[in-house]
């Protein structure tokens, strides 16, 4: 891959940067600033990402991967794999921390403006923190690469071919699909929002459970549409949850209404 071909991805690469961990902040400020979201929920919504993923689920999966027994039967049952590990343990980590924030905020009543806050700080949080600076670090290396390749071969080893074969995929059409899955899966976890914090509000765990089960079908039709059809009808239906999502937000609406 040639240095032309490096500063072209590092180009949509910081692209896709820009959607993915600026703009969100520069939203996030503007809301604040015009009072359209409440700061604790919002501050709420990120702290339940950040603990029930990158404090918890993700270093957890990380130690299990090492285990051999779990890679072994991963690999030989990767749908089921995909189901429970990829599907259901997210949900439970995120839908749990979810209701968690809302006990919380429930002590002192919350309104609906507090319920899309906590989902907006939830959803944009793994925007910014899992997908944005992943972008930003992979434009690094890439011009790390493109003005340094022979100390990043070094510095990378082994890994250097496979590093640069995931720098060549990157496309115009990848950093769009990216942005359209982050669309759709915002509007998922405001969506999700909604339920759990209506399963607080009266007291129905159903909620909680179909919030769950949302969650846990989506993540997993997404990457099974992906692995068996492709990228592109993925991303479609990741859009399509998105807009339905979006759909059962502004219905929820009446619920919090009292």
């Amino acid at each position: 891959m040639d240095s032309v071909s490096l500063l072209g991805s590092a180009f949509w690469l910081g692209v896709g940067a820009v959607f993915t961990f600026l703009v969100p902040i520069v939203l996030l400020v503007v809301l604040l600033v015009r009072r359209m979201v409440s700061s604790k929920p919002l501050a709420l919504g990120f702290a339940a990402f950040g603990v029930s993923q990158l404090v918890l689920r993700i270093p957890l999966l990380s130690v299990l991967s090492l285990w051999q027994p779990y890679v072994d039967w991963a690999t030989a049952h990767m749908w089921l794999q995909l189901l429970l590990v990829g599907g259901l343990s997210a949900g439970l980590f995120e839908e749990t921390a979810r209701l968690g924030g809302a006990c919380l905020l429930n002590r002192k009543g919350f309104t609906y403006k507090d319920v899309i806050s906590f989902g907006l700080g939830h959803g944009l949080c793994e925007v910014i923190l899992l997908v944005g600076l992943s972008q930003i670090s992979s434009m690094a290396t890439t011009l790390a690469i493109a003005f340094a390749p022979e100390m990043m071969q070094q510095a990378l080893g082994a890994q250097f071919d496979l590093v640069i074969s995931q720098l060549a995929a990157v496309s115009p059409l990848t950093i769009l699909l990216s942005l359209v899955e982050r669309l759709g899966a915002v509007s998922l976890h405001v969506f999700n929002t909604v339920l759990v914090f209506r399963a607080v509000r009266q007291r129905q765990p159903l909620f909680y459970l179909a919030a769950l089960a949302v969650h846990t079908a989506g993540n997993f039709l997404v990457v099974a549409v992906n692995l068996t059809v492709g990228a592109v009808p993925a991303e479609g239906l990741m859009l399509l949850i998105g807009a339905a999502c979006l759909a059962g937000t502004l219905a929820g609406r009446k619920a919090f209404a009292q």
